[in-house]
């Protein structure tokens, strides 16, 4: 039995081998994605199953091939408790519907190589390929959003730089990567974030953001939906409090009315009382 790592084990040169993560993020931005995109599968998609930062074990040809992926989403995979790690064998050798890497300066070659290699032995459908906050070298520079997916028994590839929105703004349709919709009930794009990343220097950040098909939206974390849920409700609320107000305005103006009336009227009858005193 031979068990292939990939992600680490296979570094180009000693000196560019990492260290074991031991289940540290590479960095902040690296954990922001990862957390972002398996926030956002995880409420959209709870029939279905999404891992964060697992290894996968597969076997092929005899081999025990060993891949570790960011975030790896499968659909109709119903496993209702927590896993260590995804052993494809005893789940019927389910392989990912869609498979998550985001680039870090430890592991790219990595990810851009054998991963690839062992992802289009093990027919993955979409292989997806990050890089959100790297500057160097020139052909991972951030924002890269790179799409390996199998389509007509072909392995094609598909990639962007471009953003289809600002963080808060809305999106630019024309700017989405749209690949297999017989299997992703989403699009794919990258979104340019408020925060900045610090590391020589000031870079801007980007998350790649899941654009739903049937709305035109895009996908949200549950804190996104709970936020803004909250804030319609803040909002229903200061209009019903408006309106509360509005109404107590108009009654008050009623009851002034009323009283003028009233003090008119009354008016009228001491006019009319005292011309009738006169004769």
């Amino acid at each position: 039995m031979v068990i292939r790592t990939t992600r680490h084990q296979f570094a180009s040169e000693e000196s560019e081998r990492p260290k074991p993560r031991l289940g540290r993020r590479e960095s902040e931005p690296h954990s922001d994605e990862i957390t972002y995109l398996y926030e956002v599968l995880s409420t959209n998609f709870p029939e279905h199953r999404t891992f964060w930062d697992l290894h996968h074990y597969f076997w092929l040809y005899g081999e025990k091939l060993d891949l570790q992926f960011d975030i790896s989403f499968f659909l109709n995979l119903n496993i209702p408790f927590r896993v260590s790690s995804y052993d494809a064998s005893k789940y019927g050798n389910q392989v990912p519907t869609m498979a998550v890497n985001v680039l870090s300066s430890s592991t790219f070659r990595n990810d851009l190589g054998v991963v690839l290699q062992q992802c289009q032995r093990l027919r993955i459908p979409v292989y997806v390929i990050l890089s959100d906050h790297l500057q160097k070298p020139s052909y991972v520079k951030a924002p890269l959003l790179k799409v390996h997916y199998l389509e007509g028994g072909q392995y094609r590839t598909i990639e962007t730089s471009e953003i289809c929105c600002m963080e808060g703004q809305p999106i630019d349709h024309e700017k989405l990567i749209d690949i297999r919709p017989d299997l992703l009930p989403f699009k794919l794009g990258l979104m340019k974030r408020k925060e900045k990343y610090l590391k020589d220097e000031i870079t801007p950040l980007y998350y790649m953001v899941l654009v739903d098909r049937k709305t035109g939206k895009r996908l949200l974390t549950r804190r996104e939906k709970m936020t803004i849920q909250a804030e319609e409700a803040q909002k229903r609320a200061e209009e019903a409090q408006k309106r509360a107000e509005e109404a107590q305005k108009r009654a008050e103006e009623a009851q002034k009315k009323a009283e003028e009336e009233k003090k008119k009227r009354m008016e009228m009858e001491a006019r009319l009382k005292e011309l009738k005193d006169k004769k």
